[in-house]
């Protein structure tokens, strides 16, 4: 039995009691940095509030829940997650007794454990009844190892989820099989604080006082790129783009928001050192991990995301849509790929991959213009309405029912 990759809200009713218990396992999860464990937080929520009983088996290295304050159960439980601490994991889902056990893979804490993938396959070895929902977030630019340990879950699993269109196509390419699952695409919704809540006022209160922080003037373009840096967002690209603005007498100034450890991390240690070399290393602000508390106003103090992936622009990118959350337009790479979704609309421009020219020549009428700048954040931003937990979680929604009903 398989699915369309796309599905309609329309189908997802307003009672999920029959899916019985979900137990959502994602290696990383606040307060732990992974953009995969933030939006499996931001989903369990989500489908907490739409009436799913979900629970949340995790990492030592996050925090059990304040069940005051928070709809969910959370279980810091696996200190491991390698092929000799398989055992310890079984134990702990079999100990929480779901009727659907809902993986998110990968995670940043897995590492290169194996526990994970060959975990669906051990259940069905022990003949459990669980159903088993697999969440991939990522497959074409996956190392090696990383889509070998991918083929393991998807052979044992019931239902098959992707992020993005583009990724799940590349999967079925690879693995045929995956046409017989229950399968769909369902895009990541924005992590972080809601821009709910701020009004006119507090915003140009809260965006003066930040950028009075920043030493930025008020004619002053400031640029965004948010999440942990790797090789495939392109940031690079933007330290380019920055000489060639220079050129034409604009000197934005770029923030970098993301975990960033350029003493213990090899790749941030070259990428800190090439603005210099570039010329550039006064427009460029490494703002490392911030605080949820703190997003609010750097999203708000800040001009243009940008977003340069060297893989394109895909629906899996929660960073991306966390600031398109908040109205900046944002400059991005082409994707890989038809996304219907993203035709027509407005927010979101386009330029070639690993491209510095192309992206400095479309930021440069936004820089240079502050009409233009103005005319591009007060866009429509009709394109969040596909990033909505509440419908993210719907659509999940329908994926448990339909793979409770599977014999």
């Amino acid at each position: 039995m398989a699915v369309t990759d796309e599905i309609p809200e329309e189908r997802v009713t307003e009672y999920p009691e029959e899916i019985g218990r979900v137990v959502m396992i994602s290696g990383s999860f606040p307060p732990m940095p992974c953009g995969v464990g933030d939006s499996a937080h931001e989903l369990a929520c989500a489908l907490a509030a739409a009436g799913v009983q979900v629970e949340i088996l995790t990492d030592i290295g996050a925090h059990a829940a304040d069940q005051d304050t928070c709809p969910i159960a959370v279980h810091p439980e696996i200190g491991s997650w390698g092929l000799g601490r398989i055992k310890k994991l079984v134990r702990s889902v079999e100990s929480l007794s779901p009727d659907i056990l809902h993986i998110h893979y990968p995670t940043k804490a897995y590492g290169r454990g194996l526990a994970i993938p060959f975990l669906p396959m051990l259940i069905r070895a022990r003949r459990r009844r669980f159903r088993i929902v697999t969440t991939l977030h990522e497959f074409r630019l996956s190392h090696p190892f990383r889509k070998l340990a991918t083929f393991l879950l998807i052979d044992p699993s019931d239902a098959i989820v992707m992020p993005c269109p583009l990724e799940l196509a590349a999967l079925k390419r690879r693995h045929v099989s995956v046409e017989e699952k229950i399968h769909a695409a369902i895009p990541v919704g924005p992590v972080g604080p809601s821009p709910d809540g701020f009004d006119e006022a507090r915003r140009a209160e809260l965006r003066n006082r930040i950028r009075q922080g920043w030493r930025v003037g008020d004619d002053q373009v400031v640029l965004l790129h948010y999440g942990i840096p790797t090789p495939s967002k392109g940031i690079e690209v933007i330290f380019k783009a920055l000489r060639l603005l220079g050129l034409e007498g604009e000197t934005p100034i770029l923030m970098i928001v993301g975990d960033f450890s350029p003493k213990a991390n090899d790749f941030h240690r070259l990428l800190y050192g090439q603005p210099g070399g570039l010329g550039v290393r006064d427009q460029v602000r490494w703002l490392g991990r911030c605080l949820s508390e703190e997003l609010p106003g750097i999203f708000l103090a800040s001009d243009i995301g940008v977003f340069p992936f060297l893989d394109g622009f895909s629906l899996r990118r929660s960073s991306l849509v966390g600031v398109l959350n908040w109205g900046l337009p944002i400059v991005t790479t082409e994707p890989d790929g038809d996304l219907p979704e993203v035709e027509g609309q407005q927010k979101v421009r386009f330029v070639a991959r690993n491209d510095a020219k192309a992206l400095a020549t479309a930021l440069l009428p936004l820089v240079a213009n502050p009409r233009s700048l103005e005319v591009a954040k007060s866009a429509d931003n009709r394109l969040m309405d596909l990033f909505r937990w509440d419908r993210i979680a719907g659509q999940y929604v329908d994926i448990y029912r339909q793979v409770m009903k599977k014999r």
